[in-house]
């Protein structure tokens, strides 16, 4: 089994890669928060177990035993974080703390249990895939680049970074959530948008640096007469 210092790697290689990033040992670094050589090191000591592979352009990739490692912890996971929000109400931002510590200790047979007592869940509280839950993938688009005036459905928070979580939970943005793209500040401001409730609707600035995280599924329907972003 890898220790929980190379989980921490090909949990975050995996997270990258799923994002459409391309992996080097300076983005590895940025987003575990260590020196590059730190990372150097512990990318050697990957390559030597077989996680991953480095291309000729330094590129960083999962091998088939990397991948297989990184979806059980993150699995577990996600598992954990629908336990801690759904069942002892703890927020996002808190349930992600603990489940980086759960997701290195739990077994098979209490993985497959909290599966069962979770009902089998498809996603994270946040709307993250649980890998192997059979998920059907979907075409979304990131808030930060979807067209004013569409009208959507959130579904996923990508990353899980506690600082964004627990901002974005707080502005009310969660899975299933029906909204209208309205205008873009400039200057990299942030992006209006309408939430549509059946008791009404709220408007909400999103920075930009949360909107380029939050995935939508854009329905192809206008906003509809009258609501149109505005003042």
């Amino acid at each position: 089994m890898p220790t929980p210092a190379i989980e921490e790697y090909l949990e975050s290689i995996y997270k990258l890669q799923a994002r459409g990033l391309r992996v080097i040992g300076a983005r590895l670094a940025e987003d575990l928060g260590v020196s590059a050589p730190t990372v150097t090191e512990m990318v050697k000591r990957l390559r030597q177990e077989d996680f991953v592979s480095v291309a000729n352009d330094r590129e960083i990739v999962l091998t088939k035993r990397g991948r297989e490692a990184a979806e059980v912890l993150i699995r577990r996971h996600r598992l954990s974080e629908r336990l801690l929000t759904d069942i002892l109400g703890m927020t996002w931002a808190e349930a992600h703390e603990e489940a980086c510590k759960f997701e290195h200790v739990i077994s098979p047979a209490v993985e497959a249990q909290l599966a069962r007592v979770l009902d089998y869940p498809t996603t994270c509280p946040h709307g993250n895939p649980i890998p192997g839950s059979g998920q059907a993938p979907e075409t979304l688009v990131r808030l930060s680049d979807a067209e004013a005036g569409a009208r959507a459905v959130l579904r996923c928070i990508e990353g899980e970074d506690q600082e964004l979580l627990g901002y974005v939970q707080g502005l009310g943005l969660v899975p299933g959530t029906i909204l209208a793209v309205g205008d873009f500040a400039p200057m990299e401001g942030p992006v209006r948008i309408r939430l549509i409730r059946d008791d009404g609707e709220e408007s909400v600035f999103v920075a930009l640096a949360a909107a380029e995280r939050i995935l939508i599924k854009v329905d192809g329907r206008p906003a509809g007469p009258g609501k149109k972003p505005g003042p």
